[in-house]
């Protein structure tokens, strides 16, 4: 009992940092940061780079647990999809934020300034 507890606990530790490292690697090398803020494709790549995060982590979660001989794999699965999810979200949200201040400025006619009006 105690056993399969610790796993699922270390399990779900590895997949929330596993899942923040993969999806920030893939967003920094398609530079999502800086075509938020001139209005190019960037909602897209985060979906994108959140997907193929996913699917690196369920192969890496799975591998893993057949490994270790434990037939734990729909909460394996379920925490996956749940630290990812936290980490779409928090893009989403900053996308959300980011697009909207890119929205404003072009329509006050600040396009020209290098830093956002607060």
């Amino acid at each position: 009992m105690f056993g399969v507890v610790g796993v699922l606990a270390a399990s779900a530790v590895f997949a929330i940092l596993f899942a923040y490292i993969c999806s920030t690697f893939l967003l920094a090398q398609f530079d999502v940061h800086r075509r938020m803020l001139v209005g190019q494709r960037s909602l897209l790549i985060i979906i994108a780079s959140h997907i193929v995060s996913l699917i690196l982590l369920l192969i890496v979660g799975h591998a893993l647990l057949n490994a270790s001989g434990r037939d734990l794999q729909m909460p394996a699965t379920v925490i996956a999809v749940g630290a990812q999810a936290i980490w779409l979200l928090r893009h989403l949200w900053l996308y959300r934020r980011d697009h909207l201040r890119v929205r404003r400025e072009s329509y006050d006619g600040y396009e020209n300034q290098d830093y956002p009006i607060a």
